[in-house]
C-alpha cells in the first residue's frame, strides 16, 4: 500500500513540477535538471528527523557558487549565490519534501 502511495505522489509532482519561483516566472523542472552537480566543496548538514528539515550549506570553494537546493515531492529552492568561505545559509522544509541534492543555477 506505500509503495502506491509513493508511486501516485512521485506521478503527481511529475505532471505539473516546477522549480521555484525566480524573478516571478517559474522555470520546468526539466530545464533545472539541466543544470549540473554543485561542486563537492559546496558542504552542507542536513536534519531530516523531524517533519520539518532542515539543511546548512557552506562554501568552502575558492570561488563563488550559485546553487540550487533540489527537493523531490516539492519545488527546488532559488537560485543562492555564495561568496567563498562565508557563513552559512539555512534553507527549511516540511514532509513529505525530500532533499534530493544541490545542483549549479
Amino acid at each position: 500500500m506505500r509503495a502506491i502511495a509513493i508511486a501516485l505522489l512521485a506521478g503527481l509532482t511529475t505532471v505539473g513540477a516546477t522549480v521555484g519561483v525566480a524573478g516571478g516566472v517559474a522555470a520546468p523542472a526539466a530545464q533545472a535538471s539541466a543544470a549540473g552537480r554543485a561542486p563537492s566543496c559546496l558542504a552542507y548538514t542536513l536534519d531530516d528527523r523531524g517533519a520539518q528539515d532542515e539543511l546548512w550549506v557552506w562554501n568552502n570553494c575558492k570561488k563563488a557558487v550559485n546553487f540550487r537546493v533540489r527537493l523531490a515531492y516539492g519545488p527546488d529552492s532559488y537560485c543562492t549565490y555564495k561568496e567563498p568561505r562565508t557563513t552559512y545559509s539555512k534553507f527549511t522544509w516540511e514532509w513529505p519534501q525530500r532533499f534530493d541534492g544541490l545542483v549549479t543555477c
